[in-house]
């Protein structure tokens, strides 16, 4: 079974029954949908923004220092800045709109809730997300939403206390990867698109963490670095994942395929890619 453990739901985007189609094409039993992140975004097909996008991989692969200062100029007062254009991110997490399409297509779609620690409430409403059917965990974004990552304190002890896992796009806050596994070190855990932007450092590190992986969504990454990091961590400590509907062209247009791609061209065997394409992320979630 392929399931995709990231995907947001954004109909301004893709609406649920393309995506649905988009699933079917490429084999995808089940998706992990989480709340949008930010308006509308619908990115340029074009040679300069994959130039801009193969210098920003470079950067944090190699300098580091560099590749983290432009990570951070993305994010500024409330707007996601990308390619020249700004959106706004949505400080309150829309987990009703995950709800509702679970409710729609009960038998294709599971759900994170979101929360963010910065918001009162937020913690209860994500509580309250988690009793029902087909929330499996919590997302969690100190990057957009601008967070140190001791702020989620009360939210890994409540995932690490129920045994449910949270998956977190990191800022490039110090070390802040080690964090949460050295505090609840029970707790399950993934750092969405592969460790983004700590990369082959969070790698070198997950290795050894037992309850921590990796997803592999998002146009951040590529084919390359879905292999190194697969062969840095081996296959048991990666999950297939696609952060759509972002990364689009044109409304109701999603390509399932590239992502799915980055898996199926790994030159090992089937038997561990049906691992990262659905196994792993099935065994955290029972």
């Amino acid at each position: 079974m392929i399931v995709d453990c990231h995907f947001h739901v954004d109909e301004t985007m893709l609406t649920l029954e393309k995506m649905i189609e988009g699933m079917d094409e490429n084999g995808v039993t089940k998706t992990a949908l989480i709340a949008p992140m930010n308006e509308t975004m619908f990115e340029l097909d074009s040679t300069f923004q994959h130039h801009l996008q193969r210098f920003f991989r470079f950067l944090i692969l190699h300098a580091p220092p560099i590749g983290l200062e432009i990570y951070d100029g993305l994010v500024k007062d409330g707007y996601f800045k990308l390619y020249g254009n700004s959106y706004r991110i949505f400080s309150k997490p829309r987990n009703d709109i995950v709800a509702a399409a679970i409710d729609r297509f009960p038998d294709r779609f599971l759900g994170w809730a979101a929360v963010n620690p910065l918001i009162p409430q937020s913690m209860e409403e994500v509580d309250l997300y988690l009793t029902k059917p087909s929330f499996i965990g919590v997302k969690a974004h100190p990057f957009m939403h601008e967070y140190s990552i001791k702020a989620l304190d009360p939210v890994a002890a409540m995932c690490e206390s129920k045994g449910i896992p949270m998956i977190i796009h990191l800022s490039s806050e110090t070390e802040s990867y080690k964090y949460l596994p050295e505090n609840y070190p029970k707790l399950k855990l993934i750092y969405a698109h592969a460790g983004l932007p700590f990369w082959k450092k969070l790698w070198k590190y997950v290795k050894d963490q037992p309850n921590v992986f990796v997803d592999t969504s998002s146009d951040y990454l590529n084919a390359s670095i879905v292999k190194n990091a697969v062969e840095t961590l081996g296959y048991r400590k990666v999950l297939f994942g696609c952060d759509g509907p972002y990364g689009m062209k044109k409304f109701n247009e999603y390509d399932y395929s590239s992502k799915k791609d980055w898996i199926d061209s790994l030159r090992i065997p089937d038997t561990q890619k049906e691992y990262i394409l659905g196994k792993n992320f099935l065994e955290l979630i029972e």
